[in-house]
């Protein structure tokens, strides 16, 4: 009973990337063919996400549609010697932008997207299967924003952010040959400020915030034939960018985004289930996770080669929010370097674009996470992944 106890309590210090998670930051085809350095580019509708006040700058009414699909591979060399894996899937989140210019000063915008999610399944099979074996985190964001040009130079944005997140989290309980499963969703409400400048016909300046959303969660906590109500509670952390463009010529474009995540927001998690009070005395359980706040550093260039083709390339380092001892496998994160390429092309009044990024995590080696010590230390060991990332969007201009 103590076994299946200390079990529980680290399937549930594990739910992490429910109440954290990680966060997408890859919203736009174009965007993603140069690193995600858009800040201060935001020349298309998916500026509604990038930089809302650069919507003062598109002509009309435009909307475009598109994905950033998502394939990862991660491995886990155990200190048995044994490997597992996630098992591989296509990831494709949708994006969906829309920009109308009212009059010379004031722009709409709005946008749908994901942009926290993802799942790892690592199997029952593995040997950290007691600490986690499926994780899917589905988050959608509808945005409406309004823009408002000042004067020639500058723009300010404002908007509305909907933040809507189920989840589904599994681990297999050994000693009763049982899957334990978190099921629950929740939505909450933020804000989102930006500012865009143009120094001169060269420099452009950019900045985004969004703030943090806090989320009730609802949901069910299930042991085999035994399901209870569960809750809890969440805070995704706010963000911010600042990002300058510079036109060397008629050619050339580069860009440079630093890029902010408060993960400081994800301190603690406390959960309320009946499922834990014959095993543990208690239906509240708190657990600290103390995570840090990072910054990621990109880099982007365009290049014009024609009136209707358009080249790109990037380049980005994200930073690890997670410390050694809060390390968990359900989303095992560590420092990533990106390298991405995309092109663009024209017709008409329809613009097509696609990219491709690969992104590689460096590899990390745990050996004193506390997550798992009565299990027998099984989260130790090597970790490695990358991910191949496609994208693609068509966009139309009326």
């Amino acid at each position: 009973m103590i076994h299946l106890t200390v079990m529980l309590i680290v399937l549930l210090m594990s739910a992490n990337s429910f109440s954290a998670g990680f966060r997408l930051s890859e919203q736009s085809a174009k965007a993603n063919g140069m690193g995600n350095a858009f800040t201060a580019v935001a020349d298309d509708a998916s500026a509604v996400w990038y930089n809302p006040a650069a919507i003062t700058e598109l002509d009309k009414t435009q909307v475009s549609l598109g994905s950033v699909m998502i394939a990862p591979e991660m491995e886990h060399k155990n200190t048995n010697g044994t490997t597992d894996k996630i098992a591989k899937r296509l990831h494709v989140p949708p994006q969906l932008y829309a920009t109308h210019r009212l009059n010379e000063k004031i722009s709409l915008g709005f946008g749908v997207n994901a942009p926290f999610g993802l799942q790892t399944n690592w199997g029952t099979g593995s040997l950290t299967r007691a600490v986690a074996t499926l994780s899917d985190i589905k988050a959608f964001n509808y945005n409406l924003n309004t823009a408002y040009k000042v004067n020639d130079k500058l723009s300010l944005g404002a908007g509305i952010d909907y933040m809507n997140i189920e989840a589904v989290l599994n681990s297999w309980i050994i000693p009763l040959s049982k899957e334990f499963e978190l099921e629950g969703d929740g939505s909450g409400w933020g804000y989102n400020l930006a500012a865009f400048y143009k120094l001169n016909e060269r420099w452009n300046l950019g900045a985004n915030y969004r703030s943090q959303v806090k989320i009730d969660v609802d949901g069910t906590a299930k042991l085999g034939t035994t399901s209870n109500s569960a809750k809890t509670e969440l805070t995704l952390p706010d963000t911010f960018q600042l990002g300058a463009a510079y036109k060397a010529n008629d050619k050339w474009m580069f860009s440079v985004t630093a890029d902010y995540t408060n993960w400081t927001t994800y301190r603690n998690l406390r959960i309320e289930t009946n499922t834990l009070t014959p095993l543990i005395g208690t239906n509240v359980k708190n657990y600290p996770k103390n995570w840090k706040s990072v910054w990621a550093y990109r880099l982007g260039t365009e290049y014009n080669y024609s009136e209707n083709l358009k080249l790109r390339g990037g380049f980005f380092y994200d930073m690890n929010p997670v410390k050694e001892k809060y390390f968990e496998n359900r989303v095992p994160d560590t420092d990533r370097i990106a390298f991405s390429i995309g092109a663009g092309y024209t017709r008409g009044n329809m613009v097509f674009d696609f990219s491709y990024t690969y992104l590689k995590f460096v590899e990390r080696k745990i050996d004193s996470s506390i997550q798992d010590d009565s299990l027998g230390n099984v989260l130790n060991g090597k970790y490695n992944a990358f991910a191949h990332l496609p994208a693609f969007s068509v966009s139309y201009k009326f």
